[in-house]
């Protein structure tokens, strides 16, 4: 949990035109103020021939999760695989490293559906993930790749890291970067918990930062209180820092503040 960034893309190109746009991608980066940009990476390269630098992690870059509406109108997720991937990274002390990358997919995958479980009324009371009958899903990625990933910056804003200007650097700069990847072209599609993305107005990141700070606190030290018979439970980076316990007295003013703000909405649509 914290306020994070999500984004993805999906474009029309080869193994060529990938690899020539994760080059160019890649120079973008280098020139904004991260502090460490990754080389880039090729995952199961075509012929086994890697133009960058060889990727056998055991951990796979390049998945796709899609969603899918079953029959009944449910609707489930679709783990897709990817054929071959081209990514690097970029990182701020403190946030998540986010992934910058292109991968293709195969144009079908055999997709387990969701055993959905209902109470009597027909409402759904539980979900066996993956555990009925096979079927064939088409992903619509065939001559495409594509890219989904996300990045928690919120705890950048650390003030052993440097604080609200460590958050911004962290923020700003990925918001930057998706900006010009989609000026290089690129149809970028961004969900940005904090909304800057869409209103650009720096005071009011900071106001969102400062309120998930305070959420998070409020959520880590209830959960502590919650386990405090078993130590080590709950682990949260937030309770690492020095104004812990003020941003934690400070969760019930903001929870009180987005009670308001949906009593607002409510009354302004009835």
């Amino acid at each position: 949990m914290g306020l994070t960034l999500y984004y993805n893309w999906k474009v029309k190109a080869d193994v060529t035109a990938a690899r020539r746009l994760m080059r160019r991608c890649h120079g973008l980066a280098l020139k904004l103020p991260f502090d460490k940009v990754s080389k880039i990476y090729e995952q199961d390269p075509p012929d086994n021939k890697p133009l960058f630098q060889r990727y056998d992690h055991s951990f796979r870059q390049g998945d796709l999760y899609l969603s899918r509406k079953r029959p009944d109108g449910e609707e489930e997720v679709v783990h897709v695989p990817p054929l071959h991937a081209v990514f690097f990274s970029v990182h701020v002390r403190g946030a998540e490293s986010a992934s910058i990358g292109l991968a293709s997919h195969p144009p079908v995958v055999v997709h387990r559906e969701d055993i959905i479980e209902r109470n009597e009324d027909g409402t759904e009371c539980g979900r066996l993930l993956g555990q009925g009958d096979p079927i064939e899903f088409p992903t619509r990625r065939r001559g495409y790749y594509s890219w989904q990933s996300f990045c928690k910056t919120q705890y950048a804003g650390n003030p052993k890291l440097g604080g609200e200007a460590n958050f911004l650097k962290a923020h700003l700069s990925l918001v930057e970067l998706l900006d010009q990847i989609r000026t290089a072209g690129v149809k970028v599609h961004i969900r940005d918990d904090s909304r800057y993305v869409k209103h650009r107005n720096v005071d009011r990141l900071l106001r969102s930062l400062r309120d998930w700070d305070a959420l998070v606190a409020g959520l880590a030290g209830a959960m502590s209180d919650a386990f405090q018979d078993h130590p080590g439970m709950v682990v949260a980076p937030i309770k690492q820092r020095p104004d812990f316990e003020h941003l934690e007295a400070k969760s019930i003013d903001v929870l009180r503040k987005l009670v308001a703000r949906q009593r607002r909405r409510r009354k302004d649509s009835s």
